[in-house]
């Protein structure tokens, strides 16, 4: 139910003004709903930092690069329309985030209606999308999801497709088994048109069509071979 859905989440952080609630138990502060099929955690993630007290974690250079490509932001929907007019509700929401980490700047996107929540760490950023996501705030139970990274290209121009089906065939392909060549059909031949044209003489004027009251007449010169 939503009550069950909320509750680990309300264990999640004290009141909105004070930091995480250190005597929580670490299996409960990483909250993922789990209606979204989501694990409690991250993927690329070693399962040694998931908590927000290892933010400062010396990593080795192995664990540096894991963390290279991870997204450094979130972006929190269902926020509240009262949340974007409201100063002290801003702040709240502010200081939420940054118990996490106070190196955290934000973007309100009041159009649509979300917030981006900037951090300095990979890391940061999983926990808060670990730990808030599904956070009851005010008059609406936010959600959490790490922003998607943009890969920066030095080619803007548009790719061609790929070559799966862009070939050519030459010779042609051999016919399919089994087939075998029709018979063309007699050349048709137009025996009024060669007997017309057998009568008419060279250098002679010949009358095709006579002139009538309606129509002018039709007549062929024939050229002197």
């Amino acid at each position: 139910t939503q009550q069950q859905q909320q509750q680990p989440a309300s264990q999640v952080a004290a009141a909105v003004d004070g930091e995480l609630d250190a005597s929580t138990p670490d299996d409960e502060k990483l909250f993922i709903n789990a209606s979204d099929g989501l694990s409690n955690e991250h993927p690329a993630l070693p399962s040694a930092y998931t908590d927000s007290d290892n933010e400062d974690h010396n990593l080795g250079g192995d664990e540096n690069d894991l963390l290279e490509d991870l997204p450094t932001s979130i972006i929190v929907t269902q926020i509240h329309s009262e949340v974007f007019t409201n100063d002290e509700l801003k702040a709240r929401m502010e200081d939420l985030f940054r118990t996490i980490s106070d190196k955290a700047t934000f973007q309100w996107l009041k159009s649509f209606r979300r917030l981006r929540v900037n951090y300095d760490s990979a890391l940061a950023a999983a926990n808060a999308r670990i730990q808030l996501h599904q956070y009851p705030f005010g008059k609406s139970v936010i959600t959490c999801y790490l922003a998607q990274p943009v890969t920066p290209v030095s080619n803007t121009n548009l790719k061609p497709p790929a070559l799966t089906k862009q070939f050519l065939i030459s010779p042609p392909a051999s016919p399919p088994a089994g087939w075998e060549p029709a018979e063309e059909n007699e050349p048709l031949v137009n025996h009024d048109l060669l007997a017309a044209l057998a009568n008419l003489t060279p250098g002679e004027i010949h009358e095709i069509h006579a002139q009538s009251d309606e129509h002018p007449g039709i007549v062929l010169h024939t050229a002197n071979t």
